[in-house]
């Protein structure tokens, strides 16, 4: 059972259920940019990043679950585990299902790993950009969408071991297509801190034929927002990342990121050089630009599962 919302509490207590109740309106998405916190992305950044490791094989990855999960609490959200084996050890997906009002068994997903990798691993692998800077927006979305009615459901996720191979996102979609889980839609951030160009710089959007809706509808979202951005479809790029593993278990999915070209185009003048390093800290972030990119990301989400206007 999902614990009332702010919202709803403030409701009750103002007499919003007696005498036939109140209508609440629906949320305008695009008053949502302004919302979003650089404070509270930097603050969920250093919370991950803190913990030293994230490295699924070892106990990084479960003091990460277990923050991720009291931090999905405190926002009234009931995380859900989805335990798999790794190494003989046990890690864990993480889900809060905001339920949609009108037509629930609809869902969108937004999804980011929360593990994290480095020449180091068991010992320093603070992993800021890759991937915290996702998990930071995931976290901040969750903020600011579950006091709001959808008509979809949106289900907010947290991946384990997608470093070594995807391995939360193969185990989640498995036991989606089983259970026949109407995915219409995967946003899945992986690296959205790292802006050497700083303001000045653009997001990339990947996605396949059959996500291009996706892409363009976060490109036309951008394009409002006055963020610049490139698109990718139907690229060699990245796959074996989580957002390929949803595309190929027949879900659309793209992913929002920063630098794709660094790590796939030869010649490329883009570089990250903390990829993968212990110098993946929150210092090397430019975060006015990824609080913008937060924005355009969880403006698409909500459009994407349509505000809806609630009895309360």
């Amino acid at each position: 059972m999902r614990r009332p919302s702010l919202l709803g509490l403030l409701l009750a207590a103002c007499g919003g259920n007696s005498g036939g109740g109140n209508t609440v309106p629906a949320l305008d998405p695009m008053t949502l940019p302004p919302l979003v916190s650089q404070i509270e992305l930097e603050g969920s950044i250093t919370g991950l990043a803190s913990l030293g490791t994230r490295y699924t094989v070892g106990d990084g990855d479960e003091r990460a679950k277990d923050y991720l999960v009291g931090r999905l609490s405190a926002l009234g959200l009931v995380p859900e585990l989805d335990p798999f084996m790794v190494g003989g050890e046990t890690a864990n997906n993480i889900i809060a299902k905001l339920p949609g009002t009108e037509d629930p068994n609809v869902v969108y997903i937004f999804s980011a790993h929360y593990d994290s990798t480095s020449n180091t691993p068991m010992t320093a692998a603070p992993g800021a950009d890759d991937n915290a800077t996702g998990v930071a927006a995931v976290l901040e979305a969750a903020r600011l969408l579950s006091p709001h009615a959808f008509k979809h459901s949106i289900w907010f996720v947290f991946t384990a071991a997608e470093e070594q191979g995807a391995l939360g996102a193969k185990h989640m979609v498995t036991w989606l297509k089983s259970q026949r889980i109407e995915v219409r839609g995967v946003i899945a951030p992986d690296m959205i801190g790292y802006w050497p160009a700083g303001d000045a710089d653009e997001l990339d959007i990947l996605g396949d034929t059959a996500s291009e809706p996706l892409v363009n509808h976060m490109a036309d979202v951008a394009t409002r927002l006055g963020v610049a951005f490139k698109k990718y479809i139907d690229h060699t790029f990245c796959y074996g990342d989580d957002h390929t593993i949803f595309q190929e278990a027949g879900f659309p999915a793209i992913t929002p990121m920063d630098c794709v070209e660094a790590h796939n185009v030869a010649g490329s003048t883009e570089d990250t050089p903390h990829y993968h390093r212990p110098t993946d800290t929150l210092d090397t972030l430019h975060m006015p630009f990824t609080t913008k990119v937060a924005g355009v990301v969880i403006t698409t989400l909500a459009e994407l599962a349509e505000p809806t206007a609630v009895e309360r």
